[in-house]
């Protein structure tokens, strides 16, 4: 869902008590439907209005749910009440308000998670951690600049215009919020990828705070009719509502798991520990205990009208530590040992650490994302030890199952991510997770401070070379905007085909940098558009003229410069302009290094557009070389590892013997995914139909749309038409590029799925990338996979990924 399709309204509650007023959201059929609009009445609910003070109507949103339509209620409680026991009168239906609600709620997650009985199911689909950040201004331009943890502030001036802020700051990111996103991150990577590689059918929920419960505002009348016991168990303190599940796991077979992870041990380096170390992991332990004591009675309560009874197993993570280490700490505190292991439900003090999940289970702190054939074994272990050795749960039917996961996972509770730049998302299916992981990358410009440096130093004449997705585009946007800024105009130039499409997006991007400017006061200068093909010498020498004649000031930008693929033309007419134009400012990017003795380069290494998932498969390629610079360390925490890549093998019945492009099984295949990411939809299924912001700050990710997705092969699609005519028969509008398309798809104007080769998309970027992987052309991953923000579909004849 765009950003303009989202809901403007909130809903919530006005007021106090009894008489405040409360948006409801209420369920009816198509059928039901038809019999309060029967006789052709325009508006349904005046009676209604008239009999109980309730203000009804339906809700002019599709439904997330097929064949239903939502109907809003404001009113009081009693009102809302009131007017859903008339709607019930007149539709003939006898199920209480509660009843009605909570198969609403299961129709919705059977609707987002169309495999909960065959699959696993975490949610948020990715973890998503606090990044440390600032925001800033520079040239009327919002911009985030990446910090140290722990930092927060103004950049301090190094010369030129500084980046004074004028936006609110994001919350400080601390060290100890880095180190336990990261402690958190590993747990839940290794136990996504033992639950699918195992297919255990559980639910997973990471970081639901107590109070998201059932929270949502238009279904607070419903949830108060739930038959839960009056009185909370006395385990809960006054202040119940402050706490939450690191990690709630509701199993299909062995009823509930609730893991309290510690990221303490993080400094410890050898195999024994220090006193001191010991009595810091002792503190962690015993808060551990606590924290799990009160979500098992809060478990407890919250599933005693579904299931009491219900078995509820507890764990504690400590990836940062081993279990001997863990053993060592805890050995000298006997009330220690004997709470683990009432907590752990043990009689053994020996047993604990196996109970335990520590770093013997878990991958490599150094790649947390490499769950090896070796931490799957010893994660199986741990997992028969602690949780499935018991058997089954006989408490846990599939009705019991189906219903938690309504509770939990419905429309009528948050799950939201750590938040450090607002809004904060409430993120549920996969889909909503490609979306805000491709927002997080790309939708505010991101950069980091030696770019800011690079911005306020502002030399002349500058070349800024990196591999993909290190920001040298979006430097060239805020310098091209300050010169706009001081009145003057500003040339954008393409010096080849393959350089049009981010030349042209450019272009773009500062024409709206103009218009705001201009809406602040601001006389800016114009942007111009040029294009040349420096492969034609006679073009470099027209160049030359025509920019030597806008006088003896020139601003020019040039993105997409590639000097090894122009023969020496590109240098030549840089010496060439140089000598003609007596005050040249010039600022260009390119992969490569440009090899022009006088001319200032800079070298941005550092990932900054894309997350881990996709870098790890970028970097692969052995187009890295001395004349590309490969990636360096981020040194500061990626806002998600990313979606994992989506593998589709071209093999087998069914696929076409020639090339990929034109297989209409591949095509299917992709098709399917797409459907499954909820592209294109009217309505984001993941969300209520009439909120897009809960009570507890929760906001939707705008939905993924068709202008989101490219298909891209290393040559043209003109010639290979099986896997658009495959995405056009499962209604999927594709189109396969034409050179004519080059402006309407860099600026996606058109919300279509585009089939591209790699001259087209040079510089752009999108939120999925399907892309056709050909293992015999060397640089595939560096010039299509590279294009990616956030889900990466590779369709190769590879049958295993290879390895990283």
């Amino acid at each position: 869902m765009s950003g303009s399709q989202q809901r403007g309204r909130q809903g919530g509650t006005h007021g106090r008590g009894q008489s405040s007023v409360e948006e409801y959201l209420h369920v009816v059929t198509h059928e039901e439907a038809a019999l309060l609009t029967a006789s052709g009445n325009q508006f349904p609910f005046q009676e209604i209005k008239q009999k109980t003070g309730a203000d009804v109507l339906f809700d002019p949103y599709p439904s997330p749910v097929p064949d239903t339509k939502l109907v809003i209620i404001h009113g009081s409680r009693s009102q809302i009440e009131a007017a859903v026991r008339l709607i019930n009168k007149k539709t003939g239906t006898k199920e209480s308000l509660s009843t009605q609600a909570q198969t609403f709620w299961l129709q919705w997650v059977e609707e987002a998670f169309p495999e909960l009985d065959s699959r696993a199911y975490f949610l948020p689909p990715v973890y998503v951690n606090r990044v440390p950040m600032t925001r800033q201004s520079f040239a009327s331009q919002n911009v985030l600049v990446l910090q140290q943890a722990g930092q927060a502030g103004q950049l301090a001036p190094q010369g030129g215009q500084s980046m004074a802020s004028s936006f609110p700051q994001p919350p400080i990111v601390q060290d100890s919020d880095v180190r336990d996103d990261t402690a958190m991150q590993r747990v839940l990577l290794c136990l996504q990828k033992m639950s699918e590689e195992n297919k255990e059918v559980l639910l997973g929920i990471s970081q639901l705070e107590f109070e998201q419960y059932l929270s949502e505002s238009c279904y607070t009348a419903a949830a108060a009719k739930l038959s839960l016991p009056a009185n909370l168990p006395p385990a809960l303190p006054r202040k119940w509502k402050q706490g939450d599940f690191d990690v709630l796991l509701i199993h299909r077979h062995y009823g509930l798991v609730v893991c309290e992870v510690k990221s303490v041990g993080h400094t410890i380096q050898q195999v024994s520990i220090s006193p001191q170390d010991a009595d810091n992991i002792r503190k962690k332990l015993k808060v551990a205990v606590s924290q799990l004591d009160k979500a098992e009675a809060m478990l407890s309560h919250l599933v005693s009208d579904i299931a009491p009874g219900l078995r509820i197993t507890k764990t504690i993570g400590l990836p940062n530590l081993t279990g001997h280490q863990a053993q060592q700490a805890i050995s000298s505190d006997p009330q220690l040992i004997k709470d683990l292991c009432r907590c752990l439900g043990t009689q053994d003090p020996a047993d604990i650490p196996g109970l335990c999940l520590c770093s013997d289970q878990l991958s490599d702190q150094r790649a947390p994302w490499d769950v090896s054939s070796n931490v799957l074994r010893e994660l199986g272990n741990w997992w028969q030890r602690r949780v499935a050795g018991s058997g089954p749960d006989s408490h846990m039917t599939s009705d019991v199952y189906k219903n938690l996961a309504a509770r939990f996972s419905g429309p009528a509770t948050t799950v939201v991510v750590p938040y450090t730049s607002p809004p904060r998302m409430s993120l549920k299916t996969l889909g909503q997770a490609v979306s805000h992981t491709g927002e997080c990358y790309t939708a505010l410009m991101t950069l980091y401070p030696e770019q800011v440096h690079l911005l306020n130093m502002a030399p002349c004449k500058l070349f800024v070379a990196g591999p993909p997705g290190t920001g040298k585009s979006v430097v060239l946007l805020l310098m091209g905007a300050k010169w706009l800024l001081l009145g003057v105009d500003v040339y954008i130039l393409s010096v080849a085909p393959w350089s049009r499409a981010a030349n042209i997006m450019l272009c773009h991007l500062l024409k709206q940098s103009v218009n705001i400017q201009q809406v602040t006061g601001v006389s800016p200068g114009q942007v111009h558009f040029l294009q040349y093909d420096f492969t034609d010498k006679e073009q470099v020498e027209k160049a030359v003229k025509d920019l030597s004649q806008v006088g003896e000031t020139l601003y020019l930008i040039i993105d997409e410069a590639t000097p090894e693929l122009l023969s020496g033309n590109f240098q030549k007419f840089v010496a060439k302009l140089r000598a003609e134009v007596l005050f040249l400012n010039l600022w260009a990017a390119g992969c490569s290094r440009p090899d022009i003795p006088y001319w200032q380069v800079e070298y941005l290494t550092r990932p900054l557009r894309s997350p881990p998932a996709i870098v790890r498969e970028v970097e692969q390629d052995s187009y890295f070389t001395d004349l590309i610079i490969p990636y360096s360390k981020r040194d500061v925490p990626d806002h998600t590892d990313g979606p994992t890549v989506k593998r589709v093998c071209h093999r087998g019945q069914g696929h076409s013997r020639d090339v990929i492009a034109d297989c209409v099984t591949c095509g299917r295949e992709v098709a399917s995914i797409l459907r499954s990411l909820r592209v294109g939809e009217p309505v984001n299924v993941t969300t209520t139909s009439a909120t897009a912001t809960s009570t507890s700050g929760g906001t939707a990710p705008p939905g993924l749309q068709w202008r989101d997705v490219l298909v891209l092969a290393w040559s043209d699609f003109s010639d290979y038409r099986g896997m658009a005519r495959a995405l056009g028969d499962a209604g999927i509008p594709a189109q396969v590029m034409k050179d004519d398309d080059l402006e309407d798809m860099a600026t996606a104007r058109s919300d279509v799925v585009w089939l591209a080769s790699r001259h087209h998309v040079r510089g752009l970027e999108r939120k999925v990338i399907v892309c056709i992987n050909d293992p015999s052309i060397f640089s595939t991953r560096f010039e299509l996979m590279s294009r990616c923000t956030s889900q990466l579909v590779i369709i190769s004849t590879e049958r295993q990924p290879p390895k990283q």
